[in-house]
């Protein structure tokens, strides 16, 4: 009985959280969010681009111990467009650049009881442009967590998770309490939790249409001009709080194709110190701009407990 469960925390403590669903093992992903004037009036956000990619690696069974790695990449866009005297730099866009992400994770996932699973791990990610000379201990996060996944009722397909999740380096709070409800019976499927929220409603099997959303914030260590450095800014902090509409459709031996449209209701930057603390400089947050994303993604159908098998043999 404790197989699905797995399938269930591979998904959710794999490489990133940008997936579909919580089902979707194998993914590659291409979103733009629209530009817009930032409150400071003179400053302009750029359109942004974002790919990313997830890929399964093979677990590690010990007994009654599941070992998970995971392998996640992305590159994003992010521009900022500053006309002189501002931060100027190669013409008009300063702040221009290309971010590259690569994540690695190891989760531990025990059955401890019939229903109910303990989750733990660690992830690392390393983020760079390229252009700034590589720093591990700026550019590096680490995410490490401990939790209990639990199964509500008899059948699977209903369960809450909970725990704690500790960050380093932090910005506000270096521990902090997490909490998902997942439910998955029948034409719906309903994931609630941070950082995001998907609903979904199935019309036969091919077919899925509902609503997601999405908290997220990003951390940027870049290369700045004097202006920009004179304050002491070594990162750029981008905050973004997003909803859309999605169709998704099956396309056959576990692929489906996914669609969101929708906007990014919140878009606010920050420039950060080294120790990432807040140079709080007012104006740099953007109104709603539009937003969409296009997924292909590997959703393989779970395995049916054996114990259900037998009784519906007989």
């Amino acid at each position: 009985m404790a197989l699905p469960w797995v399938a269930v925390a591979m998904a959710l403590f794999s490489a990133s959280a940008f997936a579909q669903t919580q089902a979707d093992r194998l993914y590659v992903g291409y979103g733009v969010s629209g530009g817009g004037t930032l409150d400071a009036g003179r400053i302009r956000l750029e359109r942004r681009r974002q790919l990313d990619l997830r890929v399964p690696l093979p677990p590690i069974v010990l007994g009654r111990t599941y070992l998970l790695p995971s392998l996640g990449y992305e590159l994003r866009w992010l521009g900022v467009q500053v006309p002189p005297p501002g931060l100027s730099g190669d013409g008009d866009n300063d702040l221009g650049r290309s971010f590259h992400r690569i994540q690695l994770g190891l989760t531990l996932i025990r059955p401890v009881a019939p229903r109910w699973l303990l989750i733990a791990g660690v992830t690392g990610s390393t983020r760079t442009d390229f252009k700034s000379s590589f720093d591990p201990g700026l550019d590096t996060t680490w995410v490490a967590y401990a939790m209990a996944n639990h199964q509500l009722g008899e059948e699977p397909g209903f369960s809450v998770t909970f725990g704690l999740v500790a960050l380093w380096p932090f910005d506000l709070f270096p521990v902090l309490p997490m909490a998902s409800l997942n439910y998955r019976r029948g034409p719906w499927i309903l994931e609630v939790g941070l950082p995001k929220l998907t609903v979904l409603h199935k019309l036969g099997d091919t077919v899925e249409l509902g609503l997601v959303g999405g908290f997220e914030q990003q951390v940027l260590h870049t290369r700045f001009e004097p202006e920009a450095l004179g304050l002491g800014a070594s990162y750029v902090r981008e905050t973004t709080v997003r909803v859309a509409p999605t169709v998704n459709v099956h396309l056959g031996q576990d692929l489906w194709l996914s669609s969101a449209v929708g906007l990014s209701l919140i878009n606010d930057l920050a420039l950060l110190d080294r120790q990432r603390d807040s140079l709080n400089i007012p104006g740099l947050g953007a109104g709603p701009t539009p937003y969409a994303r296009v997924v292909l993604g590997w959703r393989p159908q779970p395995n049916r407990p054996k114990a259900r098998e037998t009784r519906s043999l007989r």
